[in-house]
């Protein structure tokens, strides 16, 4: 990547600017078990609530905190204007591939550890990470 005003710049800056992007790009293919779908609504409740095999209070509490959540306005007395514009519509809620969290390195998945790799996370915080 190359700018116009890059010869008036230093040497730190230019070479802040012209990193190989690269490096972060790339995807592996999503394998979600459980997905919500978009926006949250009383079903979206009672899917998750399904799938966690929640107890009847815990469901009960999720659709109290939903109600509360429809009907308070966004706080845009103390937070910037913006918030208002978050289409609360398109977020996914709940999206997991049905495995337990892993307590050790040796049982993360391969496509984690390829990350880590790619994108050099040193091990330290890798273990940390996982």
């Amino acid at each position: 990547m190359s700018y116009d005003t890059t010869d008036v710049l230093d040497t730190e800056t230019r070479e802040a600017i012209d990193i190989d992007r690269t490096k972060g790009d790339f995807t592996f293919p999503e394998r979600n078990k459980f997905d919500a779908g978009r926006g949250l609504t009383s079903a979206t409740i009672d899917y998750i609530s399904d799938v966690k095999n929640d107890p009847d209070w815990v469901r009960e509490f999720r659709h109290k905190a939903l109600k509360t959540f429809q009907d308070k306005p966004m706080p845009t007395n103390w937070a910037t204007k913006d918030l208002e514009s978050i289409d609360f519509d398109v977020i996914r809620y709940y999206l997991s591939d049905g495995e337990k969290p892993k307590r050790s390195w040796d049982d993360v998945p391969a496509d984690v550890l390829e990350t880590f790799e790619r994108l050099g996370i040193p091990q330290q915080e890798r273990a940390f990470l996982a």
